[in-house]
């Protein structure tokens, strides 16, 4: 398994619409997608970051930030990780072009693996 980079974050938010526009009106994220429980950014890198309402499914797993890790093959890189002894949380959730997994790390907090076609950009450079 291959760690390719970081993709993703997400939080956990008891007010959806503050949270929302505090991200995008003050922080000046770009609002890529709403949806049940959830609104989604993406940061100029083309990471993206997620905040998770109460409604969200995936409220419950995201009581403090969560982090993705992105992988070449999400079900590989679970399986080779379980041989290891890592607990993981979920099965694999989405498709071919989209996949990822929670797994707990020795820490105890909550990260994630996820595969995904969305390419990352350059890092941004101050002057």
């Amino acid at each position: 398994m291959r760690v390719l980079g970081y993709t993703w974050a997400g939080v956990q938010t008891s007010d959806l619409n503050s949270s929302s526009r505090f991200f995008s009106d003050i922080l000046g994220l770009r609002r890529v997608h709403d949806g049940k429980g959830l609104v989604q950014f993406e940061l100029p890198s083309g990471q993206l970051f997620e905040v998770f309402g109460s409604e969200s499914r995936y409220y419950q797993f995201h009581n403090c930030p969560v982090v993705g890790f992105q992988v070449e093959d999400v079900r590989a890189a679970k399986q080779e990780m379980e041989s290891k002894g890592i607990e993981f949380m979920t099965d694999v959730f989405g498709d071919d072009k989209e996949a990822w997994a929670y797994f707990r790390g020795p820490d105890g907090y909550l990260y994630e693996i996820w595969q995904t076609q969305r390419p990352l950009k350059a890092p941004l450079r101050s002057a």
